[in-house]
C-alpha cells in the first residue's frame, strides 16, 4: 500500500489488498465507496488510485460535476487523451472499439447508449490485456445521464478481465440532483445478500456477516461487487490521528476533537490543521472555515483557484494562464501555494481541487455575474486550445447570451452530438442557448432552428418541434434545399414510429417538387421511394410514382441510378404487398438490389433495405434476400448500430422461419427483442408475431405468453400495426387451443387490412386454421377458397403450399388428402420445411384420425410414412410441437417409431447456439464477440459449456454437429 495513512480505515485497507490480488488474478470487480459530505470518500479513492499506480496498473480517472452536463463525460475523461493519440483501427480501438473512438474524435452518426457502453467495455478489456486497469469515477452521482447508464450497465460486460471499476458516491445532503435523473442504481449491488458490503465500525458487516471474511470472499469472485458505505471514525482513530499531528495531545483533548468533529474526517482535519472549532452545527462551521481560508488568499491566488474550480477536470496550467491572463511561468508558484494551503490535492498530471467541498465553497462565494464571466473565460480558453465543442458548450451553458456566431456554432454542434446519443433534454438546453445569441447570420439561424426541431422531437416535445420545423422551413430557400429538409424531418419522424407525421412531410416535399419549374428527376424519385415506404405502413400506396416508374422500366437496367433502384424496390414491394405477380415482383426486386449496389448506395440503416428484403421475401427470392441481409447486418454491427441490427435481424428471422430454419429464426428474433428492451420499436409488433410462431413451433407456450406484455392492445397504432398486435394475441390464444377467442382477434385484424394481399394478411391464414379447429368448417372453407384463389394468382409456390395446407383443414377427407399432397410437393420443392412438417402431420392425422375412416384406410401406408417423415423432419429443425404430435399419433397406431438421432444442438441455450453457429463457420472469438455485441470472455464461456453439451472436444468438430440449414 502507498505511504498515505488512512486513519480508522484499516479494514478497508485490508480488503483493498484482497481486491487488488483478485484483480491481478484476472477477476473484474466493481467497488462503490459511498458516504456523506466530509466522510473522507475522496481521500480513500485517491489512496487506492495511488497504490494501483505503484503496482503498475493502467489508470483511468473521471469525476462527475454538479453544474456541467457533458454527454458521456466519463468516457471523455477516461479515454479522450488515448483516442487522440491512437488510430481507430488498432487496439484498443479496433473492432467495436471504433465506436468509442468515433464518439471522442468526430461528430459521427446516430449512437445508442448500448453501443457506446459495449464499445467502452471492448476498449477496457483490450487495455486490461496488457496490465490490470483501475477505472475510477468520483462524485458519480453527478455524472450525466449517458455516463450514469453506461456505468451501471458496464460491469456485466467486463466479467473475467483484470479490471476494477471504482465509484465514489456522495449520499445525503448536498448529493441531490434537480434534473430527475435517478442515481440510486449506483448503490444497488444486484444481489440480496450482504456479503459484498465492506467493513462496519460496529464489528459486524451488514446482515450479520463477519467484519471482513465474507466481504473478501465475494470480492474475489469473478464479476464481484463490493460496497464500502463509509462511516464516521471512532474515538480510537481520531485519537491516533491527533497524536500523530500533535504529539502532546492528551486523551481528553482527543475525545473533545472526536465529539466536535462527529468522527467526520474533513472536520477532524480542519480542527487539527487550523484549530477550527466546529461545534454542533458542522455544516455551518464547515462553510465558515472554508470562507475564512478563502478570505486569506491573495487576489492572484483566488483568481487562479476560481479558474481551476470552474475548469474542473479540464484544468491545466496552460488553460489557467489563458483564463487569468498570467504568464505561464507565474502560474506554477501560485499552484504550489494553493496546494500547500490544501486547496489543491495534486499538481500533476494536472492541478486538481482538493475536495468537492472546496469547489462548492468557492462557487458559493461567487456572484452569478462573476461565475458566468469565469465560464465565458473557460470557454474562450478551451476554444483557443481546440477542445471539442461538447466540452466548450458545457461552459457556454453557464454564460449570458451575446452576439457571438462562433459560440452559437459550437453549441449547435454540441447539441447535435447530444441528440445523437439520445440526450434529448441536454440537446434542447444547448440549442436553446444557441438560439438566445443575437444578430446571427440568417443561415446559422436556420441551421439552429433545424437542429432545435430535431432535438425537441427526441425530447418528446412534439408541438414545439413542429413549430420550430415550420420556422426553419420558412427560412429555407430553393426547392432542393426545402425538399432535403422535409426529407430529414420525415426520416426523423419515421425513426420514432410517427408514420403519419412522416407521410405528411413526404407529401409536402412532393408538392414542392410538383410546383418547381425546373424538375429534379433524381430527387423526385428519391422522395417518392421514401414516401411510398411511409405510406405503405398506413396502407396508402403512393400513386405519384407511376409516371417515373414507367420511365425507369423503359430504360436499360445498366442506366439505373440510385433513385431508380429505390423506386424499383418500392414497386416490387407494392406488388408483394398487394399480391400481384410474384414473378414480376422478384424481377424488379432483384433489379433494384443490383447485386449489392443498393446497400452500398443507401447504407444498412436505410428503410429501403427493409423494403428490399420485404419484396425479395414476398417473391421468395431467398438467396438474394439473405445475401443482402447478411451484408447489411454485418455493416450495422460494424457501425455498432443496435437499432438497425434489430430491424435487419427481424427481417432475416422472418425469412428463416419461412424456410423452416427455426433455430436461426429464433436467434435473429431474440436479437431484435433484446434491442426492444432498449427502445427499438420499428417492427416490434410483427417481430413479436413471428417470434410467437417460433416459440409455439418449439412447444414453448410460456415464452409466447411473455410476448403479450410487449404489445398491449390499448396502445394507439396505425391500422396495419394494430392488426399485427391483434394477430399476436390471436396466435397466442390459438397456441393455448382457445380458437374461438383467437378468431375474434383475427377477425378484428381482417377489418383493418383493406388493400393487403396474401403475403401480409397473416390473420386470414390464421382465421382458416382456428375456424376449422373450432368446428366452423364452412366459414373456414369459404375464407380458404378466396385466399387460395389470390395466392394462385400471385404465383409464389411456397406460400401456395402453405395456404393449401390450411385449406385442407376445412375439407372432407379425400379432398383434404389431394390438397395436402399438392402442398407437400410444393413445400418440398421450395424449402418450406416447417410448413412441410405440418403438412405431413396433417396428412397423417387426416388419414388416421377421421371419424369415418373406412374409405381412407387405403391411405394408411402413406399416412404412417408421412407421420414418420414429419417426426424426423420436426426433430431435425427443432419443431418440438409437431414432433410431440407425431410421436403420440404413431404410438396410438402401434406403429414403430423411426430411429431418430438426437439433435444435440437442441441442448444448447439460444446464446450458446448463436456462438456455436458462428464458430462453426470459422469465425474467431474476437469476431464472434463483435458480431453478437458480447464480450470475448462470454464467447469463451459459451463455447466451453457448449462443447460438453455437444460431446465434442474442440471447435474443429462444430461443423459436424451444427447443421447450417437448421
Amino acid at each position: 500500500m502507498a505511504q498515505t495513512r488512512l486513519y480508522g480505515r484499516e479494514e478497508e485497507v485490508a480488503q483493498w489488498r484482497d481486491l487488488a490480488s483478485a484483480v491481478e488474478a484476472g477477476h473484474s470487480i466493481e467497488l462503490t465507496v459511498s458516504g456523506p459530505s466530509g466522510i473522507g470518500k475522496t481521500t480513500v479513492l485517491e489512496t487506492l488510485f495511488a497504490d494501483a499506480s505503484s503496482r503498475g496498473w493502467k489508470l483511468l480517472r473521471a469525476a462527475g460535476a454538479a453544474r456541467r452536463s457533458l454527454p458521456g463525460s466519463m468516457f471523455w475523461q477516461w479515454f479522450a487523451p488515448l483516442a487522440q493519440q491512437m488510430p481507430d483501427h488498432g487496439p484498443p480501438f479496433d473492432g467495436q472499439g471504433r465506436v468509442l473512438h468515433s464518439f471522442l474524435t468526430s461528430a459521427g452518426g446516430p449512437l445508442h447508449k448500448d453501443a457506446l457502453t459495449y464499445s467502452a467495455s471492448w476498449v477496457l478489456r483490450s487495455l486490461a490485456q496488457e496490465a490490470p486497469v483501475i477505472a475510477m469515477v468520483d462524485d458519480a452521482q453527478w455524472l450525466d445521464e449517458l455516463s450514469l447508464q453506461s456505468l451501471s450497465d458496464m460491469g456485466i460486460l467486463l466479467i473475467g478481465a483484470p479490471l476494477l471499476i471504482v465509484r465514489g458516491v456522495r449520499t445525503g445532503q448536498g448529493a441531490e440532483r434537480g434534473d430527475g435523473i435517478r442515481t440510486d442504481t449506483l448503490l444497488l449491488d444486484g444481489h440480496d445478500d450482504g456479503a459484498r458490503h465492506g467493513p462496519s465500525r460496529t464489528g459486524t458487516s451488514r446482515k450479520g456477516s463477519t467484519r471482513n471474511g465474507t466481504a473478501r470472499h465475494s470480492a474475489s469472485r469473478p464479476g464481484g461487487r463490493v460496497h464500502w458505505p463509509l462511516e464516521p471514525l471512532d474515538h480510537r482513530a481520531v485519537a491516533e490521528w491527533a497524536a500523530h499531528r500533535i504529539p502532546t495531545v492528551d486523551a481528553a483533548e482527543a475525545a473533545r476533537i472526536h465529539a466536535a468533529a462527529g468522527g467526520m474526517p474533513f472536520y477532524v482535519e480542519e480542527i487539527l490543521e487550523r484549530g477550527v472549532e466546529v461545534g454542533t452545527d458542522r455544516a455551518s462551521a464547515e462553510a465558515a472555515a472554508l470562507e475564512d481560508r478563502l478570505a486569506a488568499l491573495s487576489a492572484q491566488e483566488r483568481t487562479v483557484l476560481d479558474a481551476a474550480v470552474v475548469l474542473g477536470e479540464d484544468t491545466s496550467q496552460q488553460l489557467l494562464a489563458r483564463m487569468t491572463g498570467l504568464p505561464l511561468d507565474a502560474v506554477a508558484p501560485v499552484l504550489k501555494r494553493l496546494a500547500a494551503a490544501r486547496f489543491l490535492s495534486a499538481l500533476r498530471p494536472r492541478p486538481r481541487v482538493q475536495h468537492a467541498l472546496v469547489a462548492e465553497a468557492v462557487l458559493a462565494t461567487l456572484e452569478p455575474e462573476r461565475r458566468a464571466e469565469l465560464h465565458g473565460l473557460a470557454a474562450a480558453a478551451l476554444r483557443a486550445q481546440g477542445s471539442e465543442p461538447a466540452v466548450i458548450a458545457g461552459h457556454l451553458l453557464a454564460t449570458e447570451p451575446g452576439a457571438d456566431p462562433a459560440a452559437a456554432e459550437i453549441l449547435l454542434v454540441a447539441a447535435s452530438a447530444a441528440r445523437r446519443t439520445g440526450s434529448g433534454e441536454l440537446a434542447v438546453r444547448m440549442i436553446g442557448r444557441a438560439m438566445a445569441e443575437e444578430r446571427l447570420p440568417a443561415e446559422l439561424q436556420r441551421r439552429i432552428l433545424i437542429e432545435a426541431s430535431l432535438a425537441y422531437q427526441v425530447a418528446g416535445r412534439l408541438q414545439e418541434a413542429a413549430d420550430l420545423g415550420r420556422r426553419a422551413l420558412e427560412m429555407t430557400e430553393g426547392t432542393r434545399a426545402r425538399v432535403e429538409l422535409l426529407m430529414e424531418f420525415a426520416e426523423a419522424q419515421y425513426a420514432i414510429n410517427r408514420v403519419e407525421e412522416a407521410s405528411r412531410c413526404f407529401s409536402q416535399a412532393l408538392k414542392e417538387l410538383d410546383n418547381d419549374e425546373q424538375p429534379d428527376t433524381e430527387l423526385r424519385r428519391r422522395v417518392i421511394a421514401q414516401a411510398t415506404g411511409a405510406g405503405f405502413q398506413q396502407l396508402q400506396f403512393a400513386s405519384q410514382y407511376s409516371e417515373e416508374l414507367a420511365s425507369i422500366l423503359a430504360q436499360d437496367p445498366a442506366e439505373d441510378g440510385p433513385s431508380d433502384r429505390m423506386l424499383l424496390i418500392q414497386e416490387a414491394l407494392r406488388l408483394s404487398v398487394t399480391g400481384t405477380d410474384a414473378k414480376r415482383c422478384g424481377e424488379l426486386a432483384l433489379r433494384g438490389y443490383a447485386g449489392g449496389k443498393l446497400l452500398a448506395e443507401v447504407g444498412a440503416e436505410s428503410n429501403i433495405i427493409n423494403y428490399a428484403t420485404g419484396a425479395l421475401n414476398g417473391s421468395e427470392q431467398d438467396a438474394a434476400a439473405l445475401e443482402l441481409l447478411d451484408a447489411a447486418i454485418a455493416e450495422a454491427r460494424a457501425n455498432s448500430s443496435p437499432m438497425a441490427n434489430a430491424t435487419l435481424s427481424y427481417c432475416r428471422g422472418a425469412i428463416h422461419l419461412n424456410r423452416g430454419r427455426l433455430r436461426l429464426a429464433q436467434m435473429d428474433l431474440e436479437t431484435a427483442m433484446q434491442a426492444a428492451d432498449s427502445g427499438w420499436r420499428t417492427y416490434l409488433e410483427v417481430a413479436c408475431v413471428t417470434l410467437a410462431e417460433i416459440y409455439l413451433a418449439r412447444d414453448d407456450v410460456a415464452a409466447a405468453d411473455d410476448l403479450l406484455k410487449r404489445v398491449p392492445l390499448e396502445e394507439e397504432r396505425v391500422p396495419l400495426v394494430q392488426a399485427m398486435a391483434l394477430q399476436l394475441h390471436g396466435v397466442v390464444a390459438a397456441g393455448h387451443g382457445e380458437h374461438q377467442q383467437a378468431l375474434e382477434y383475427f377477425s378484428a385484424a381482417m377489418d383493418l387490412d383493406a388493400g393487403l394481399g396474401p403475403t401480409l394478411s397473416l390473420w386470414t391464414r390464421s382465421t382458416i386454421e382456428s375456424a376449422a379447429r373450432a368446428g366452423q368448417t364452412e366459414y373456414a372453407a369459404a375464407v380458404a377458397a378466396e385466399l387460395l384463389e389470390e395466392v394462385r394468382a400471385f404465383g409464389a409456390p411456397r406460400l401456395t403450399g402453405t395456404v393449401l395446407r390450411l385449406a385442407a383443414l376445412a375439407q372432407p377427407g379425400p379432398s383434404a388428402v389431394v390438397m395436402l399432397r399438392e402442398a407437400i410437393a410444393l413445400l418440398e420443392a421450395h424449402e418450406g420445411r416447417y410448413q412441410l412438417a405440418l403438412a405431413l402431420a396433417d396428412l397423417a392425422e387426416t388419414c388416421l384420425s377421421s371419424a369415418h375412416s373406412g374409405d381412407l384406410q387405403v391411405f394408411r401406408t402413406e399416412a404412417l410414412a408421412a407421420a414418420r417423415k414429419s417426426l424426423v423432419l420436426a426433430n431435425r429443425i427443432g419443431a418440438a410441437a409437431v414432433a410431440r404430435r407425431m410421436t403420440r399419433l404413431l404410438a396410438q397406431q402401434d406403429s414403430q417409431l423411426p430411429l431418430i438421432a438426437e439433435n444435440k444442438a437442441d441442448r444448447l441455450t439460444p446464446a450458446e447456439y448463436r456462438v456455436c453457429s458462428l464458430a462453426a463457420k470459422g469465425l474467431t472469438n474476437r469476431k464472434i464477440a463483435a458480431e453478437l455485441f458480447i464480450t470475448i470472455k462470454a464467447v469463451e464461456w459459451h463455447l466451453s459449456r457448449s462443447f460438453a453439451k455437444l460431446e465434442i472436444s474442440s471447435r474443429k468438430a462444430l461443423p459436424t454437429v451444427m447443421d447450417p440449414q437448421d
